[in-house]
């Protein structure tokens, strides 16, 4: 044998065979990529819910610290200020940048 004799597995891979590779990968990217976004808005969604079931809860305590206290007579703003502190600290974010509004006493996304 001569040196310039290779063996066909000396080769490497061919432009065929790293493309289809290459296609695959895509092919799975592309699935996977739609599926990651759905599940971070899901997730994101389920924390508004959350957040708006923590409000609602600080306001029912809040109605029951007090007889007096009816929360279909408060606006937004006034309810948050009751409430932030000494039924909730720190007011929830919306990670959908979404605020919480007080909607007939009860706590709703807008």
């Amino acid at each position: 044998m001569s040196g310039n004799d290779t063996k066909k597995s000396d080769k490497g891979f061919a432009l065929p065979e790293l493309m289809a590779v290459l296609i695959i990968i895509a092919v799975l990217v592309s699935i996977a990529v739609p599926i990651f976004a759905s599940s971070v808005q899901n997730a994101r969604n389920r924390a508004d819910e959350a957040n708006v079931r923590i409000l609602n809860s600080a306001t029912l305590q809040w109605m029951m610290a007090d007889e007096g206290n009816n929360p279909k007579a408060e606006n937004t703003a006034s309810l948050r200020g009751k409430l932030a502190g000494p039924y909730v600290q720190g007011w929830p974010v919306s990670p959908n940048g979404k605020s919480y509004v007080l909607v007939n006493g009860i706590w709703e996304t807008n």
